[in-house]
C-alpha cells in the first residue's frame, strides 16, 4: 500500500498541471513568447521530426514559425501523470491538436509529451519537453506511429 500524498505534493501536482494548461493556452492564443516563458532559460523542446530547440529564444523562434502557418490551431491536453522528486518532476501527457493551415488544409495530430520539470523562483517550469507523434493527418494523408520507446 502506498502512502497518501501530502498537501504539498498535491499543490505541486496542481501547479504542474497549471503549467500544462498555460502552455496550451499560449499555443491556442498563438503567442509564442508566452509559451517560451514557461521553459527554464536553458530549457529544451524536442519535437520528433522537427529537431531540438534549446533556450527560450530558440524555442520562441521555432514555435512562432510553426504558428505562423496556421489560421486556427487548438492544442488539447488529455490524460497524464506527474511523478514528483523534490524540486524536480517528470510527466507524461497525451495531447491532440487540430486546426487549419493558411492554405486551407485541415490538420489533426495526436501524440505524447514526456516532460522534465524544475521548480525555481518563478514556480514550476519545463526543463525539457519531448513530443512524439502517434497520429498525423494532413488533408487526406494519414501517418500512424506506435507508442514511441526511448
Amino acid at each position: 500500500m502506498t502512502d497518501a500524498p501530502s498537501l504539498l505534493d498535491i499543490a505541486d501536482q496542481l501547479a504542474i498541471r497549471d503549467l500544462l494548461a498555460d502552455f496550451g493556452d499560449a499555443v491556442n492564443r498563438m503567442v509564442a513568447t508566452d509559451a517560451g516563458a514557461l521553459f527554464t532559460p536553458d530549457g529544451e523542446w524536442v519535437v520528433s521530426g522537427w529537431g531540438e530547440h534549446r533556450g527560450r529564444d530558440e524555442i520562441v523562434t521555432f514555435l512562432a514559425g510553426l504558428l505562423d502557418r496556421w489560421d486556427v490551431f487548438l492544442h488539447l491536453v488529455h490524460s497524464g501523470r506527474v511523478h514528483l522528486d523534490g524540486d524536480r518532476a517528470t510527466g507524461r501527457w497525451y495531447i491532440s491538436e487540430f486546426g487549419r493551415l493558411k492554405d486551407g488544409t485541415e490538420v489533426k495530430f495526436a501524440g505524447v509529451y514526456r516532460d522534465d520539470y524544475v521548480r525555481g523562483d518563478g514556480g514550476w517550469r519545463f526543463a525539457r519537453r519531448r513530443y512524439d507523434s502517434m497520429f498525423r493527418r494532413r488533408g487526406v494523408d494519414l501517418e500512424v506511429t506506435p507508442f514511441p520507446s526511448l
